[in-house]
């Protein structure tokens, strides 16, 4: 039986997860009832790293190049598009306006995770130390992150995402982690202070589970491809009768494949490193809750597969043995470039079964990074363009994957009303030469903030792009225009502008703080 103390101490987390999750869902996006937004056909997204064989990035690969096979069958790829992860800077802009390629964004993210929880007392310290002296190394840190998952299931940053209103220099002189050895001493005291919770292993595995979506909705500040380097011993994939709490099998399949997907849609890739001890498989040693200090606590079945089947669903690099810089220089390689891939299965292909994929490149010496599983579920018309607006909505951070500048006019004559005029970067639009025009189809949405409530969205608004030669070159030249008059109600102190390019999967956002006089 759990004891009380761990049901409270684990339903406490679930209660942070779930207010995290309904901040999430409980900001609604409606279709504007004179423009109804069409169904939209399920593509499949695909970030594809593509590597030589001494692990650096291929970067001048063509659709061409690359084949995809799901489940079997041959697929054709109607969207491709070769992206570079380094923050674009911004247009010129005029006075008053606003952009979204300003230096305090976080274009991407490189997060670290050194899990005590699921880690032997031996196994910490080996990777602390291999940690610390890879860290102390590097050149440069950008949106690289570290944090601690404790020995009782909490998140400890020592080195966490800034906060999206500090007004930070994009860039340091000299990086943060050559202060790691002190920073990371003094992190793992304040970790330890804490006594080992009595926690038997199903508890743990569901404990791990939970805390990886708290990190991944706090990751979902951050716009673009985020890589997670899980430095862990993993947890089971199954639990025997002999260490289920019910006497019976328990397979975590299910919750492994569910967290899977979420954190593929994040746009989450997972990067573990296995630090368990030789001649030990799938046993995490002097673990409260089991066996004693003396002995052996066996984790249950199948951790490496555990690992293996995230890294494989969400595109991250499989588990490549206890080398931590080997992974961490990996995972920020991988945020330099790669391709994005986009294909249309046969609607019967949607059968809520795991399908599996393969990509591949008819040039030799290719190495291919991408996920190769995923659950085919179906999904209601529209479901991509409101999930895409729901998340920038809440994010703390500007999406900056399409380039925008906007400004909020006031007319001194209309107090409680703005006008928002806005320029969309065309060079970051997908527009398909169809003929004789250059087709594209953009949502936006206008989300109002109000302290103390929730994000406030505006129904969708369609802008379907039919350009002809003139049209498009004035577009790439000058951006694609979005003007809205806005009412501004009592306390509504900023207003962000949403667009989501349903031709890439893709979002812009630009936050305008609303003029003092117009509220």
């Amino acid at each position: 039986m759990i004891s009380a103390r761990r049901r409270t101490w684990a339903n406490q987390l679930a209660t942070d997860v779930l207010s995290i999750a309904l901040l999430l869902i409980s900001t609604p996006v409606s279709s504007a009832a004179d423009d109804q937004v069409e169904p939209e056909s399920q593509m499949v997204d695909l970030n594809v790293i593509a590597l030589d064989s001494h692990g650096e990035p291929i970067t001048d690969l063509t659709r061409d190049d690359f084949q995809i096979a799901d489940a079997g069958k041959p697929q054709k790829i109607v969207f491709f598009r070769h992206n570079e992860s380094e923050a674009r800077q911004a247009a010129s802009i005029e006075p008053n306006e606003i952009s979204n390629r300003r230096g305090e964004n976080v274009p991407h993210a490189t997060v670290v995770l050194l899990d005590f929880m699921n880690q032997s007392f031996n196994t910490r310290n080996i990777a602390a130390n291999q940690l610390a002296r890879y860290l102390e190394g590097l050149e440069s840190a950008d949106y690289l992150y570290l944090y601690i998952l404790t020995i009782d299931g909490r998140i400890y940053p020592v080195h966490g995402l800034p906060d999206p209103n500090a007004k930070a220099p994009k860039s340091q002189q000299t990086p943060w982690t050559k202060d790691i050895k002190r920073m990371l001493d003094q992190a793992i005291r304040d970790v330890l202070r804490v006594r080992p919770v009595d926690m038997d292993v199903a508890v743990r595995t569901q404990l791990t589970y939970r805390v990886l979506e708290a990190v991944a909705a706090n990751l979902s500040r951050v716009p673009g491809r985020k890589n997670l380097v899980w430095i862990t011993d993993g947890v089971p994939i199954e639990l025997g009768p002999i260490r289920s709490d019910t006497g019976d099998f328990v397979d975590f399949t299910p919750f492994l494949r569910q967290l899977s997907a979420a954190l593929d849609r994040s746009k989450i890739a997972i990067y573990p490193v296995r630090q368990v001890m030789l001649g030990s498989p799938d046993a995490v040693s002097d673990v409260p809750g089991g066996g004693g200090r003396g002995g052996p606590v066996h984790s249950g079945i199948g951790s490496v597969d555990t690992l293996d089947q995230f890294a494989q669903m969400t595109g991250g690099r499989p588990d490549g043995g206890k080398d931590v810089g080997a992974a961490i220089k990996q995972a920020m390689t991988d945020l330099r470039t790669s391709y994005q891939i986009g294909y249309y299965p046969p609607a019967r292909s949607w059968d809520s079964k795991l399908h599996k994929l393969k990509i591949t490149c008819k040039r030799k010496g290719v190495r291919i990074q991408a996920k190769s599983l995923y659950f085919a579920w179906p999904e209601p018309p529209g479901t991509r363009t409101l999930e895409a607006v729901r998340m920038a909505s809440v994010t703390a951070f500007d999406a900056a994957e399409i380039g925008m500048r906007a400004m909020a006019k006031v007319d001194p004559k209309k107090r409680g009303e703005a006008h928002l005029e806005a320029h969309i970067d065309a060079h970051d639009v997908v527009l398909v030469h169809e003929g004789d025009q250059w087709n594209g189809q953009l949502r936006a949405v206008v989300v109002s903030y109000q302290d103390g409530s929730a994000p406030s969205p505006s129904p969708i608004t369609a802008m379907d792009l039919h350009y002809n030669a003139v049209d498009r070159d004035q577009a790439l030249k000058e951006g694609i225009p979005f003007t809205r008059d806005i009412i501004v109600g009592e306390g509504i102190h900023k207003l962000r502008l949403v667009v989501f390019d349903r031709g890439s999967d893709t979002v812009g956002s630009v936050t305008i703080e609303v003029p003092a006089s117009t509220r």
